[in-house]
């Protein structure tokens, strides 16, 4: 029986390519995506980027219809890296996404068998700001790719504030 495999969609700082590097995950692996039905935002208690500070929201994502935010696509993850990846994203849930939420940006066509990674329940705070280095490598992260994918970025990507959500302002 062929080992199944999947399209894994990242968000914060694996959007940088030296990230992906460190993970042997080339350019030629990725796809550039969107992802309906959900927002993202700066409010995640960090697990690995541990800090006292009022400054040390990692990202997450939120279900919300009527938001979207884009991403990259890992293209063929197999079964057996799965629980490599959830040991990594310590933090969050693996989320299989369903089809037709995920949209390519080249064709706009729909990406299939996908997942995502989202802030297990009772780890988000509306009462932090993003870590500021990390915020830093996601935004010049999405920077490195073409200017459609950075500016989506920007209009997708929101902070806590005093009144609530707001977009990111660059740091």
């Amino acid at each position: 029986m062929k080992n199944r495999v999947y399209n894994q969609i990242v968000y914060g700082s694996l959007l940088h390519p030296k990230e992906l590097k460190k993970y042997d995950i080339s350019m030629d692996m990725i796809e550039f995506v969107k992802v309906k039905s959900f927002k993202r935002v700066f409010n995640q208690e960090p697990s690995r980027r541990r800090s006292d500070t009022i400054n040390r929201a990692v990202l997450n994502i939120q279900k919300d219809d009527s938001f979207w935010f884009n991403a990259l696509l890992i293209k063929n993850i197999s079964e057996n890296s799965l629980k490599e990846l959830d040991t990594r994203e310590i933090g969050y849930d693996r989320l299989n996404l369903e089809d037709g939420l995920v949209r390519y940006y080249k064709d706009d066509k729909i990406a299939t068998s996908c997942f995502v990674y989202i802030g297990k329940d009772g780890k988000q705070s509306n009462d932090i700001f993003p870590n500021i280095e990390y915020f830093k490598l996601c935004l010049n992260g999405a920077k490195s790719h073409f200017n459609e994918f950075y500016l989506d970025y920007l209009d997708t990507t929101y902070q806590n504030s005093e009144t609530g959500l707001k977009l990111i302002s660059k740091i």
